[in-house]
């Protein structure tokens, strides 16, 4: 049946992930795709000044695309920045953060740089780009991890006759095994009604990570053998996540631009260059 075929086609598309990379470039692109929808006139100006005619759906997963780039920023200092550890029990804090910084502290740092108006355009980009795809990462639920099995990662299980582990369902065969493409998830979600404007709440991200910890929790024990059955229970979870995520993302834009004047063309980054935070402690990889 057609849930077998997407099941097949998950497999073959879903190599077995070498590291966290949330909800595919699929689900990245579902996510830009509706925070483009919801973007105040301020934030749509902001973002086109820093990005152009980028669509927010491919800006949403450029940073997935770098992995590939041997630079030490992309290989070593950026790893950090897709997820949090929050052990069951305890409430995330800043100040519990690795010394390499993790999601929410990237995403606050990177929140300084659009800020500031001194910040080179490049860098900008930069931060544009990594602040929509933090958002996203935070609500897969095993981006904000138990601090036991990385994610997800180091638990195997199997999908159809290939090895993979819980991490790698949740952002790959999970996703894919709708077997639809980016049009047909937006016209999903709107007509189960998941799509709405994003209210004042949007931006707390205790409350992203607080939802993914109670949907983590419900992830385990993971069973073994992954099939239509497990796709069929967690795939509307995975819709609505993706869906707050699109939502988040537009929020959060929404309030950095909100008193924040759009980029300009570099002219004030040639006055005083400068050096943002994470070229300042990793000598800019």
């Amino acid at each position: 049946g057609a849930i077998v075929a997407a099941i097949a086609l998950a497999v073959v598309v879903a190599a077995a992930p070498r590291v966290a990379m949330a909800w595919s470039a699929l689900g990245h692109e579902v996510a830009g795709s509706v925070a483009e929808r919801y973007l105040s006139e301020r934030a749509r100006a902001g973002v086109r000044a820093i990005v152009g005619s980028e669509d927010l759906g491919r800006a949403s997963h450029w940073v997935d695309r770098m992995r590939d780039d041997p630079a030490r920023y992309w290989q070593e200092t950026a790893n950090p920045f897709h997820y949090i550890t929050v052990p069951p029990g305890t409430r995330y804090r800043t100040a519990s953060a690795p010394p390499g910084g993790d999601a929410i502290t990237a995403l606050l740092a990177f929140e300084r740089d659009l800020r500031d108006a001194h910040t080179p355009l490049a860098d900008r980009q930069l931060a544009l780009r990594f602040s929509l795809h933090i958002v996203q990462d935070l609500h897969q639920p095993l981006h904000v991890g138990n601090g036991r099995d990385r994610g997800g990662n180091l638990l195997p299980v199997t999908v159809g006759d290939e090895t993979s582990n819980l991490h790698g369902v949740w952002d790959y065969h999970l996703p894919l095994s709708a077997g639809r493409n980016r049009r047909q998830w937006l016209r999903r979600l709107e007509a189960h009604g998941l799509l709405r404007p994003p209210r004042a709440a949007d931006t707390d991200y205790q409350r992203w990570i607080q939802e993914s910890i109670d949907l983590r929790e419900s992830l385990y024990p993971p069973p073994q053998q992954v099939g239509a059955s497990y796709f069929r229970r967690y795939l509307p979870e995975a819709e609505a996540r993706i869906a707050l995520a699109g939502i988040r993302s537009a929020a959060w834009l929404n309030r950095v631009f909100a008193d924040t004047a759009p980029a300009g063309d570099g002219d004030a980054a040639t006055e005083r260059p400068g050096r943002s935070w994470w070229r300042r402690l990793f000598g800019g990889g």
